[in-house]
């Protein structure tokens, strides 16, 4: 199929003759992002093949930089969130960008509209920690909405579906740190609380891994990720409600719960005190997330630490490479995943079994 003259090409028809995503074209054509060296010459040939010309109004309108960012968050109260967002803007400031924060709110319809009013701004780079799980849309209607026609990094969260240059932390290999400790100690009956995002996901396949490992059943009740009905209950609430129903409603109760995030941990803490149980005495804990205060707890909170400044330092410099040419079309791993540390304190300990007999 020559390209006529009488014919204006897009990038969809380049992307369905590449056989790739639009938003994959657009990364080739564009000069960033990440592509194998198999997709980047069907691409080519295909433009070619088309006689595909960019819009020349559309190239000298995007090259005309506004040095804004995008910053999508999931829940900027959430402290983990917070945090990257006060580093990236901190990061972005000292290279000459400003940074337009948007609060998802754990919300996909917000998203999608916060996603079209920075595309209608004209911002030169976008960071999204999403809240899409990948079931709310068929694959075409992901690469419609998160086209990648600018350089975008996802933060935090893989959004299954999306070829988008990602900076996530090892979530599988921290929960399976942070169970195998627990079974170190001698517990055998631990209980997980999280939601249905992706990186909690990941935890939980990390958290039953370990259980296996060890050789130790995976019980069903001592695992509650599902989103509550009512979402907005909040975190909080939510980790509260969870560790409530974990200690009461098991005949033989968990001595141990890992809580998969800071805010359901602070709930899941709020819940354990409600029931009068003492920490780590009647069960013990593990957070996810360090912050200021989790030290001078009493107990001492151990926790599974993700470092959000080098999450934020890493995001920052990979977008303001995007943005100014300096792509990853070499085929190499579009994904960073950053290593997570336990920080064992006084939260944890043997399991009493006498006590749940």
């Amino acid at each position: 199929m020559e390209g006529a003259l009488n014919k204006e090409y897009t990038i969809r028809d380049v992307a369905n003759l590449a056989g790739v995503s639009t938003a994959t074209a657009g990364r080739v054509l564009g000069g960033y992002g990440s592509a194998s060296q198999k997709t980047i010459k069907a691409v080519l040939e295909a433009a070619e093949k088309l006689n595909y010309i960019p819009n020349a109004i559309a190239q000298s309108m995007k090259k005309k930089n506004t040095y804004t960012v995008g910053l999508l968050i999931a829940n900027i109260a959430n402290p983990f969130y917070s945090t990257i967002a006060r580093a990236l803007e901190e990061h972005l400031m000292k290279q000459g960008y400003n940074m337009i924060i948007c609060n998802t709110d754990e919300d996909l319809d917000r998203e999608i509209t916060y996603l079209k009013t920075l595309y209608e701004k004209r911002i030169d780079g976008l960071i999204i920690a999403s809240v899409l799980k990948g079931t709310e849309m068929s694959k075409e209607e992901i690469h419609r909405v998160y086209n990648g026609s600018i350089p975008t990094i996802i933060l935090d969260r893989e959004v299954p579906g999306l070829e988008l240059p990602t900076v996530t932390s090892d979530n599988f290999g921290g929960a399976y740190e942070a169970t195998s400790h627990l079974i170190r100690l001698g517990h055998t009956r631990i209980g997980i609380i999280g939601t249905t995002i992706s990186t909690l996901s990941k935890r939980v396949e990390g958290y039953k891994k370990a259980l296996d490992h060890h050789n130790l059943p995976f019980t069903e009740s001592f695992i509650l990720d599902q989103d509550l009905t009512d979402i907005q209950v909040g975190e909080v609430k939510e980790g509260y409600n969870k560790t409530i129903t974990m200690l009461t409603k098991n005949r033989k109760k968990p001595t141990a719960i890992l809580a998969l995030n800071n805010l359901l941990t602070f709930g899941a803490l709020l819940a354990i005190k409600d029931l009068g149980l003492e920490i780590p005495k009647d069960v013990a804990i593990i957070g996810w997330d360090d912050f200021d205060l989790a030290p001078l707890l009493e107990p001492p909170l151990t926790v599974v630490r993700q470092n959000p400044f080098n999450i934020a330092s890493i995001t920052a410099n990979w977008l303001l490479d995007l943005i100014n040419g300096v792509g990853m079309q070499d085929g190499s791993d579009p994904k960073i995943v950053l290593s997570t540390q336990l920080v064992v304190r006084g939260s944890c300990g043997q399991p009493i079994e006498r006590r749940w007999s």
